[in-house]
């Protein structure tokens, strides 16, 4: 018993030192110049600190075996539509990944798909945090819209990691480039309709699961000190993400490069910082909804995990139901 609670207090510290890690990773990234070592070092660290997050943190909330189906059903998911799209076109649209993500499983590299698995984890969380969805079973407002927030928060990143990925180092080549930094419209699109589905698998897989009585303590009181710190780890592991986006405008290392874009000579630098701008304008906003749900003491509506925004809206119809009877 003592062993377990002792877990239990470190559980939050451990968590905050991953996701500052992968801070930190992130910030070696874009200092580092394009060839140099810390371009190819660091993205180690940052997904072998991003990982252990997801694991810890999702055996935590939902046990380990339903974290591992989490993984198994994006994975799944992300190499089987990765896979048509390089194929066919749809439905992301004409690409292939170049010499620089080697190795591959079949047409997909194979560290596309922990990325996908990071990242749609971090958007998971995060979009159960700001509907108020704290219980490992999600309620009739949360089945139906934690899929959607969390689709539009993996394209929302998307929207700024692609056009460095893709566009700046070459990783993937977009075959009929795009308006977006030379990203086509239809890789937003798919991303969304593609990670909905995930997200909509395990949402379902989650209202059948066997759990146990005492399962995901921390998680469905936010009241807490320990609760609190352990849901901060949420938006800020999802903000772990734009520290490279911000960063690489104040590092300059693409002031003398430059790109050709629909015929247009681009700037690198120019990429950089509409592409920080961006970041700026929706994960950072996105990041701190999240912290406000946790921190602020109205948000916190009561001791079993009710999100303001879903208390608010039922605080609405239920007044709008009174007055209703009242004429």
């Amino acid at each position: 018993m003592q062993q377990k609670s002792t877990k239990q207090l470190l559980l939050p510290y451990t968590l905050i030192a991953l996701v500052l890690v992968a801070w930190f990773g992130n910030f070696l990234y874009a200092l580092g110049s394009p060839l140099g070592g810390l371009k190819q070092y660091s993205p180690a660290l940052v997904a072998g600190a991003m990982i252990a997050y997801v694991l810890i943190h999702g055996a935590a909330r939902y046990g380990p075996a339903l974290i591992q189906e989490f993984i198994l059903v994006v994975f799944a998911i992300s190499w089987t539509f990765e896979t048509v799209s390089i194929v066919t076109g749809i439905p992301f649209g004409n690409y292939h990944y170049t010499d620089q993500m080697a190795p591959f499983l079949g047409h997909v590299p194979v560290f596309v798909l922990p990325a996908y698995g990071i990242m749609g984890y971090a958007s998971w969380s995060l979009a159960t945090l700001i509907l108020g969805q704290g219980e490992v079973r999600l309620d009739a407002v949360g089945l139906r819209w934690v899929p959607v927030l969390a689709a539009c928060l993996m394209v929302i990143w998307d929207l700024s990691m692609d056009p460095l990925r893709a566009t700046v180092e070459g990783r993937w080549i977009w075959t009929d480039g795009g308006v977006h930094f030379g990203v086509p419209k239809l890789n937003y699109l798919g991303w969304f309709v593609v990670t909905w589905l995930m997200f909509r698998v395990f949402a379902l897989r989650l209202q059948t699961a066997r759990l146990p009585a005492s399962l995901s303590a921390p998680f469905s009181v936010r009241t807490s000190v320990q609760s609190a710190l352990i849901w901060w780890t949420v938006p800020t592991l999802y903000l772990a993400f734009a520290v490279e986006y911000l960063v690489n405008p104040l590092v300059g290392h693409g002031v003398l490069a430059t790109l050709v874009l629909d015929g247009a000579v681009v700037s690198v630098q120019d990429v950089y910082v509409g592409v920080a701008w961006l970041c700026a304008l929706t994960m950072v906003p996105l990041a701190l909804l999240g912290m406000l749900c946790i921190w602020w003491p109205s948000l916190i509506r009561s001791r079993l995990g009710k999100g303001y925004l879903v208390a608010a809206i039922s605080g609405r119809m239920k007044r709008s139901s009174r007055q209703n009877s009242l004429t």
